[in-house]
């Protein structure tokens, strides 16, 4: 998907792919469920309202992402993203009223650390604020810091609507945002264009539903660390493609947000099992 997005965004507003990717990512999981025998009821919304949360900030986590990556190389902007679980844990002390105790609190500290060394080019003292690199690197922040309260407002979605009624107010979401782009100008993609986009939404939405079908096998903790593999697929993409290579900052400073991530699953994995009935 991201790849599709960086050949794309040069001749296509991003505007119109993040519409035309809700729609057809909407299709592929409705698809999905109809052949696995569970549409049936799983897309109805009891109450709109109690979708807000969820919808509005995935919604912009989903726009800032992808403008983001349209303006640093996509090693920087996955490793900056793999600090959405270390924010996570510090909304749901926030947030939630959860306790954290100092195991968690010094993984985020360390995964926080290594976010600065990584952006440190870009956004550190003496950077230039206003070049695309910075904009690009304070974008992909923000979408990790939206997509965490998204995954903290969808823990308390889940406990009153199904899984596909939050793929439906997602869906709904994003393109109603992406229609606030309308007056930049949107074109007629060319059918190679077209190609990358059904590509960009029908990736987009299998890799929802296979997140969500994982989650009903085995503990989010043992499929976690299998995000970290984003990282050498698209930095391999990165420089076959765009020849966009993982700087010594990104070298340096991903090893402490990996770590402070995997403190925290391994964490949450000891507590999951100590709540566990004997």
């Amino acid at each position: 998907m991201m790849v599709a997005i960086k050949l794309l965004h040069e001749s296509v507003p991003v505007g119109e792919i993040i519409f035309t990717r809700s729609i057809l990512g909407l299709v592929a999981v409705c698809l999905s469920y109809q052949l696995m025998g569970q549409f049936s009821g799983n897309f109805k919304i009891r109450s709109a309202q109690s979708h807000l949360p969820w919808a509005l900030s995935a919604a912009m986590a989903m726009a800032m992402w992808f403008v983001g990556i349209t303006l640093i190389p996509l090693p920087e902007a996955t490793a900056i993203s793999f600090v959405m679980p270390l924010f996570v844990v510090a909304l749901a002390y926030f947030i939630l009223g959860e306790t954290i105790r100092i195991v968690r609190w010094v993984a985020v500290a360390i995964g926080i650390t290594g976010v600065g060394i990584i952006i440190w080019p870009s956004l550190g003292a003496g950077a230039d604020y206003t070049s695309a690199s910075a904009a690009g690197a304070a974008l992909s922040l923000g979408a990790s810091l939206c997509w965490a309260y998204a995954q903290i407002s969808l823990r308390r979605l889940s406990k009153k609507e199904t899984s596909g009624s939050a793929v439906v107010s997602f869906s709904i979401a994003t393109m109603v945002l992406s229609l606030f782009s309308l007056p930049l100008g949107w074109v007629v993609p060319t059918s190679g264009e077209w190609g990358l986009i059904a590509l960009c939404g029908i990736s987009g939405g299998f890799g929802q539903l296979c997140v969500a079908q994982s989650l009903r096998y085995t503990e989010a903790s043992a499929l976690a660390p299998f995000e970290y593999l984003v990282f050498p697929v698209s930095s391999i993409a990165a420089i076959l493609l765009f020849n966009e290579y993982p700087d010594n900052n990104i070298w340096l400073g991903l090893p402490f947000v990996i770590f402070g991530g995997l403190l925290v699953i391994y964490r949450e994995h000891q507590l999951s099992r100590k709540n566990q009935p004997q």
